[in-house]
Formats: C-alpha cells, structure tokens, sequence
C-alpha cells in the first residue's frame, strides 16, 4: 500500500505543457524571421550575382531542397524563439551562431569541391550538435527543433565523405582502370 501511494500522487499531479500561450508568440516569430533574414541574405546576394546552391539528394529537383532549407531555417528560427522567454543566454548565442551558418550555407557551396564541401557540412554537423547540447539542456523542445536539420547535415556530410573517398587515389576503384605502361628502354 505504501508503494503505490507515492505512484498516485504522481498521477494526479498536473503536468505543464511543453509551451505555453505566451512562449508560442517568440516561437512563431522565429520561424518566421530566420527564413526572412534568409531573403534578405538572398536578395543581397542575387544583386551581387551569387546563387545559392540547396542539397537535393538522390536526383530530386532543387526547388525541393529550397523548400526544405527554408522550413529549417523556421525550425531553427523556432528553437530560437523557445528560447527566449528561458534564461539560456549560451544557448541562444549558439544557436544564433548555427542559425548565421546554414542561412550563409547555399551561397558557400557553388565555389568549393567535394572534399572541402563534405568537410565543411562535417564542421556545420559538429556546431549543430554543440549548440543541441546547449539547446537541448535548456529546453527539451528546441532540442527536437534542431534534430531535423542536424539529421540531413549529417547525411549530407557523410554522403559527401563517401562520395569523396571513393573518387580520391588511395581508394579510387578508377585507379585500377589505368593500363601498365613499360619503363623507358626496355
């Protein structure tokens, strides 16, 4: 009996929702500014003649990766905006960071080859998962904010490191394909 006394207590409690009415008004505002600070960036650059170029695995037309980077930029805006009602200063610092970096992340592409792009999403992967230790401790929901775009970095990331790989000399199945060439004189 004495047991299950503390397991009703616990029941009976009422839980708290995992945002409030007045927490939800920041969340909202910061999906919406993260893809706007996104048009902005973009309009800046269209005038400068720099396009931005989106991850679309697999042969899916680009427009698809435009739409999926903009809704985790609002995702990432959100995480942003559940954070600050919470006294979580660091956490927004990095999240801001992050944020700062995938909306700068199309227009990085185009100039760099596979190598130093694999490893460049390798590094914004590293950052994503520093600020979702941050985000996460602070507030469990911007935590699960962030796990979207951490997961398409990551596979971007790792596909770009596999892809590299198998085109680079040491592990190249190219390299097999060059014909024996005799030594001169003989």
């Amino acid at each position: 009996m004495a047991a299950t006394a503390h397991l009703v207590t616990a029941l009976h409690q009422k839980r708290k929702a995992g945002i409030g009415m007045r927490a939800a008004l920041p969340a909202f505002a910061g999906a919406a500014l993260a893809p706007g600070l996104f048009g902005l960036v973009n309009l800046g650059a269209e005038a400068l003649g720099v396009m931005p170029l989106y991850f679309a695995p697999f042969g899916l037309p680009g427009w698809l990766g435009a739409a999926a980077h903009l809704a985790q930029l609002a995702l990432l805006g959100a995480a942003y905006g559940v954070l600050v009602p919470l006294a979580a200063r660091r956490a927004r610092i990095w999240l801001a960071v992050l944020t700062l970096i995938y909306v700068a992340l199309p227009f990085l592409t185009a100039p760099l080859d596979s190598l130093q792009l694999s490893l460049f999403c390798t590094a914004v992967l590293l950052v994503g998962l520093a600020t979702l230790r941050r985000a996460g401790e602070a507030s469990s929901l911007a935590g699960w904010l962030l796990t979207p775009m951490l997961a398409i970095v990551g596979f971007s990331a790792a596909m770009g490191l596999v892809l590299t790989a198998a085109y680079t000399p040491p592990f190249a199945l190219i390299q097999g394909q060059n014909p024996v060439t005799s030594p001169p004189g003989a």
